[in-house]
C-alpha cells in the first residue's frame, strides 16, 4: 500500500498504528486545501509569512559584471574619490576666498552657504536670517569671483562618484545608496562648509606639511563630501550591488525573459 508522506505531514491523512504497519486511511480530501497547505509550508520556510507577491511571481535576476569592467569602475571610483574631487576643488577655493574679499565684513560673518542647483547658484541661510539685500550681496560676490562656474566640476565628480559606485543593478550597500542629483545638490551639499573645513586650520586642513599645496588639503574630498551627505541625503539605491529583483505576473503585464 502506497502512502503519501507528505500529506501525512500536512495531516490529510488518518493514521492507523498496529506496531511497525502503518496504514492511511483515505478518505475524501478537499485538494483546494491541500493546495494551499503546501504553498504556504513551502513559504514559510522562507519568509515569516506569505509574501505580497504570491499571486505575482518574483524573479532574482543576478547581473553579470566582468573583472575588467568591475576593475574600471572602481578605479574611477577611488579616484573621484581621491584626487579627481580634489583637483576641481582648488578653483573653487580660489574664488570663493575672492567672493570673501567683495564682501562687507558683516554680511561675510553671517552664518550661511552656497551651493548648486540644477547649476544655477543657491544662496542657503544658516542660524543667521538673511535680509533680501545680505542674499543680494551675496550672490553678487560669488558670481562675480566665478563661484558658480568653480563648483559646476565639484557638483559633477561628486555625483559621478555616487552613481559609479552603484553598479549595474543601480543599488548599493555603500556610498553609492544615496540619492544626490543636481536637482537637490543644493539641499544635500553646503560647499561653503566644504570649503572652510579644507583651510589651513579648518577639519581637514590640519596637520599638513604644505597649507599652500591647495589640492593637496583636499585630497580624499569624497571624504569630506560623504560626511554631509549620508546624514542628509535619502538611502533611495540601498540594495544588493548583484541582484536586480523584478515582478512578473498577468497585472504586470510582463514575462520573464
Amino acid at each position: 500500500m502506497s502512502i503519501d508522506a507528505l500529506t501525512s505531514i500536512l495531516g490529510t491523512q488518518k493514521l492507523f498504528d498496529n506496531g511497525q504497519a502503518r496504514v492511511a486511511e483515505t478518505g475524501n480530501i478537499d485538494t483546494e486545501q491541500v493546495a494551499e497547505q503546501v504553498a504556504a509550508a513551502i513559504y514559510h520556510q522562507q519568509d515569516p509569512e506569505m509574501p505580497d507577491t504570491y499571486d505575482k511571481p518574483q524573479m532574482k535576476v543576478y547581473i553579470s559584471e566582468s573583472p575588467e569592467a568591475m576593475n574600471a569602475r572602481y578605479n574611477r571610483l577611488m579616484e573621484l574619490y581621491g584626487h579627481g574631487i580634489a583637483a576641481v576643488s582648488v578653483d573653487l577655493e580660489a574664488g570663493y576666498l575672492d567672493a570673501m574679499e567683495r564682501m562687507p565684513e558683516a554680511v561675510r560673518d553671517l552664518d550661511w552657504g552656497f551651493s548648486l542647483r540644477d547649476g544655477k547658484l543657491e544662496i542657503m541661510e544658516g542660524s543667521d536670517s538673511l535680509t533680501t539685500g545680505e542674499r543680494i550681496q551675496i550672490h553678487a560676490a560669488l558670481r562675480d569671483a566665478g563661484v558658480e562656474y568653480a563648483a559646476q566640476p565639484v557638483a559633477d565628480a561628486v555625483i559621478e562618484m555616487i552613481e559609479v559606485e552603484r553598479g549595474l543593478s543601480g543599488l548599493s550597500k555603500g556610498i553609492g545608496q544615496y540619492d544626490v542629483n543636481p536637482s537637490n545638490f543644493s539641499e544635500i551639499v553646503d560647499l561653503r562648509r566644504y570649503v572652510e573645513e579644507h583651510l589651513p586650520g579648518g577639519k581637514y586642513g590640519k596637520g599638513r606639511v604644505n597649507p599652500f599645496d591647495v589640492e593637496g588639503r583636499y585630497f580624499l574630498g569624497g571624504h569630506a563630501m560623504m560626511d554631509q551627505i549620508v546624514v542628509k541625503a535619502d538611502s533611495t539605491y540601498f540594495g544588493d550591488q548583484s541582484v536586480l529583483i523584478r515582478d512578473y505576473g498577468e497585472d504586470a503585464g510582463d514575462s520573464p525573459p
